[in-house]
C-alpha cells in the first residue's frame, strides 16, 4: 500500500497538471513502491552529451546562459541489471528531483510493460 507520506511528497514535488495532480502523485508513488519492491534501482552518471538547454530564458539559469554546470543521465535497471528506462540532460538535480525522476522512470517502465494504469 502506498504511504500517505509518499503520496504527499509527489503532490508537493511533481504532478502539476491541473485537475490531475492527485492522480499523477498517486501513480508516481505506486511506481516508486513497485520499483523498490522489485529491486529496481536508478543509476546516475555524468551525461557526456551535456545540457540541451532550456526555454526559461532566466538570466540566472545555467541552462539558458550556457554556463558550465552538472548534467546527469539516469538509468533505471531491474534486479538483473537490464535497462528499463532512461533519461538524460538532467541539470543540477537535488535529492527531491532525483526521487521524482526515479519514480517517473519506474512509471515509464511499468507503462511499457502494460502494467501502469
Amino acid at each position: 500500500m502506498t504511504s500517505r507520506e509518499d503520496f504527499r511528497f509527489f503532490c508537493d514535488h511533481a504532478g502539476y497538471i491541473v485537475g490531475e495532480r492527485a492522480l499523477g502523485a498517486l501513480r508516481l508513488a505506486q511506481a516508486e513502491q513497485h520499483a523498490q519492491a522489485n529491486g529496481w534501482e536508478v543509476e546516475w552518471a555524468d551525461d557526456l552529451d551535456g545540457c540541451i538547454g532550456c526555454d526559461c530564458k532566466s538570466e540566472s539559469c545555467s541552462c539558458s546562459t550556457g554556463e558550465s554546470h552538472e548534467v546527469y543521465v539516469a538509468v533505471l535497471r531491474d534486479e538483473n541489471g537490464h535497462v528499463l528506462a532512461s533519461v538524460g540532460s538532467i541539470c543540477r538535480p537535488d535529492r527531491a528531483y532525483m526521487r521524482v525522476i526515479g519514480a517517473e522512470l519506474a512509471l515509464e517502465a511499468l507503462s511499457s510493460m502494460g502494467m501502469a494504469s
